[in-house]
């Protein structure tokens, strides 16, 4: 194989933990964490990006091979690695994740009875929260 077709693996910072138990406990938050973003992927209400982050967190304390796996995969491995890295997060994520939370917010004003509008206000004021959070941070 020529030296421009080898492929390039990033290499995880991993921080093990020492019991086996608590390894077991952070394997299998990382694959239900892992499933709920994949589900996350074909519904629309449910985010993917912070269960593939809480994944890969999981993974890095129980698994190198499924860290490893996951930070050099084809559709999440930059993602991760950004925010592994920089705490980084793409100007594209970042504008399609307030432009759904709007979304979402104006249709829950819309469908909520009169007497339950307060948890539209309170869903509001945390997507406007999520949402300048996500704005400080670095584009990646």
């Amino acid at each position: 194989m020529t030296q421009s077709k080898k492929a390039f693996y990033y290499r995880p910072k991993t921080n093990q933990h020492t019991s086996p138990t608590v390894r077991w406990m952070f394997l299998v938050f990382g694959w239900l964490f892992f499933a709920l973003g994949i589900i996350g992927i074909l519904l629309p209400v449910m985010p993917t990006a912070p269960f593939i982050l809480l994944a890969a967190g999981c993974w890095a304390r129980s698994s190198r091979r499924f860290h490893f796996w996951l930070i050099n995969h084809r559709y999440f491995g930059s993602f991760v690695r950004d925010w592994e890295n920089n705490h980084a997060v793409p100007l594209y994520a970042k504008w399609l994740a307030t432009i759904m939370m709007a979304i979402s917010t104006t249709m829950l004003f819309f469908n909520i009875p009169a007497d339950m509008i307060w948890v539209a206000w309170l869903v509001g004021a945390v997507c406007t929260g999520v949402a300048v959070y996500l704005f400080r941070l670095p584009n990646a």
